[in-house]
């Protein structure tokens, strides 16, 4: 979670840094993942020993993968909601409990968050939910069928300030297609921050995808249980901003 005052920090708008000649795309697509590709780690990495009713290790376990992957399947009728970056799981909690008919899926990076947030889904008897910690841009295209996601939420992603870090940015070109590619028509992808020229960059990224319709919206808490970083945003009178990518029927 980041420290309301990195929202005052420079934010870097220009041409993320060339990647280094002679990489492959798949390379130089790793080195934008958080911990590297999946492949690599399970070749040479260790299991993190994370735990919980809820949570998923699929980078170093086969089986984990393949719970998630079913979990997902298109033949399940419920409507599939992913949030990448879910921290402690309080708006994944309150998401859950408002809408039992749906799957929902977390992904994070940090152990830690990932059990914090398992205890929380088990205190308030969710039982339609699963938690991976594995950085989701990895492994959303090994478990998602196209057209079956019904809304992504990335809420509060680090904005990844110095442009020798851009590439790691969670909104990105690359991104946003394969957003398109794995939400239903009429789905859509929400994104919050509180870093106002976050929310005027990725906005633009988003509409440069031809199968988006994309709007700023006036309500920045999109009608949604708010986050913890919302609700802390609140009290210090710090504005938050919210962007809807929609997933239109056919590409203009």
């Amino acid at each position: 979670m980041l420290p309301p005052a990195m929202a005052m920090r420079k934010f870097h708008t220009a041409q993320a840094v060339p990647p280094r000649s002679g990489l492959e795309p798949e390379r130089q697509r790793d080195r934008a993942l958080i911990g590297g590709a999946i492949d690599l780690r399970r070749a040479h990495g260790q299991p993190t020993g994370v735990t919980g009713q809820f949570v998923l290790d699929p980078v170093f376990f086969q089986e984990h993968e393949d719970r998630l992957r079913a979990f997902c399947d298109p033949s399940d009728p419920r409507p599939l909601v992913v949030e990448i970056g879910f921290q402690m799981g309080r708006f994944a909690t309150d998401y859950c409990l408002l809408h039992p008919e749906t799957r929902f899926v977390g992904f994070e990076v940090r152990k830690s968050y990932c059990e914090e947030a398992n205890a929380r889904l088990v205190k308030f008897g969710v039982a339609h939910a699963l938690l991976a910690l594995v950085d989701a841009r990895e492994m959303l295209p090994r478990v998602l069928r196209p057209a079956t996601l019904d809304a992504l939420f990335v809420f509060f992603p680090d904005p990844w300030w110095k442009k020798r870090h851009m590439k790691k940015r969670m909104i990105s070109p690359e991104f946003a297609a394969d957003a398109a590619k794995w939400l239903r028509p009429g789905g859509h992808l929400l994104l919050k921050t509180d870093v106002p020229d976050y929310a005027t960059w990725a906005e633009a990224e988003l509409r440069r995808e031809p199968a988006f319709e994309v709007e700023r919206l006036a309500d920045p808490g999109a009608g949604l249980p708010p986050t913890l970083r919302e609700r802390r945003c609140a009290l210090r009178d710090q504005p938050t901003y919210a962007v809807i990518a929609r997933r239109r029927s056919h590409p203009i």
